[in-house]
């Protein structure tokens, strides 16, 4: 299942090792069970949102869930999304009761944890909570969506959704997460073309990076030739590297005549996601 921007991620409440002093009676309990993985029950994780002490605040229904439902038959397949824009974070809490191509149905009523990390930060901070839609009656698109307004929005700021599980009777919805990754800024710039065409025998490559902490990564610059089946890689890619300033340079000297185009792109980082420009396209006479 592919998520654009997106990344979904079953969660299990942390047991009480990882919640600390004066965790609740639930988390103790889940902690029985969840303390000494892998000879059963997944292990536990850290804890994601601060307020919540507790495994059944999130984890539904689960406790004991042993005796509630067999979690073979019981898990419903759900995806959470989260996209950031204009100081808005937006997303949906979906169920996918079929396979393709029948479409997921939103989960209205439910809590949803937004947080922030700043760049270079390596911990998540709360920022509010939200409750996803119920819908409009007789167009049910909106069911399972979510709005947050973004207090003071910060540039190249990662932002986190956390949702709550829940449950239905016997079936049981796990929590789940997704992570928005910002994107750096990358521009390309060509030196040497006249309409299109390259002047001499050096094409001169550079652009420009935003944040400038992305200092030292590579920019990697894929070239690629105009062939009688299509583009085809081109043996003269290369890669720069950004400097101090937020800049990049490479150099490029093409041996024969061709038609070529190229194209920057920066890895992704734990930080930001990948980026990538458009192709710029030139002629070598």
């Amino acid at each position: 299942m592919k998520r654009k921007l997106a990344l979904t991620v079953v969660l299990c409440l942390a047991a009480v090792a990882l919640l600390g002093v004066g965790a609740s009676p639930a988390a103790a309990a889940c902690g029985d069970c969840h303390a000494a993985p892998p000879a059963g029950p997944p292990a536990p994780h850290g804890v994601l949102v601060a307020a919540v002490t507790d495994c059944a605040t999130c984890h539904k229904g689960m406790s004991p869930h042993a005796t509630l439902f067999d979690p073979a038959d019981g898990v419903s397949s759900v995806g959470l999304t989260l996209r950031q824009g204009s100081g808005q974070l937006t997303g949906r809490l979906v169920v996918f009761a079929a396979p393709p191509p029948d479409r997921p149905f939103g989960i209205s009523d439910v809590v949803v944890y937004l947080q922030q990390r700043l760049w270079g930060a390596t911990e998540f901070t709360d920022l509010g909570q939200v409750i996803t839609a119920a819908g409009i009656p007789g167009n049910l698109s909106n069911t399972g969506t979510f709005a947050f307004t973004v207090p003071s929005p910060t540039p190249w700021a990662a932002y986190r959704a956390v949702a709550e599980g829940d449950s239905e009777g016997w079936r049981v919805r796990l929590p789940q997460m997704a992570v928005w990754l910002p994107k750096p800024a990358l521009t390309l710039t060509l030196s040497g073309l006249k309409a299109g065409v390259l002047l001499g025998r050096t094409l001169k490559v550079s652009g420009t990076v935003a944040p400038t902490e992305l200092v030292g990564k590579p920019v990697v610059l894929r070239l690629e030739r105009k062939s009688a089946v299509g583009w085809e890689r081109y043996p003269g890619s290369g890669k720069g590297t950004i400097g101090a300033s937020g800049t990049y340079s490479w150099t490029f000297t093409p041996k024969t005549s061709d038609r070529l185009r190229i194209r920057a792109r920066i890895a992704a980082t734990p930080d930001s996601s990948a980026v990538i420009t458009a192709w710029r396209y030139f002629r070598v006479k």
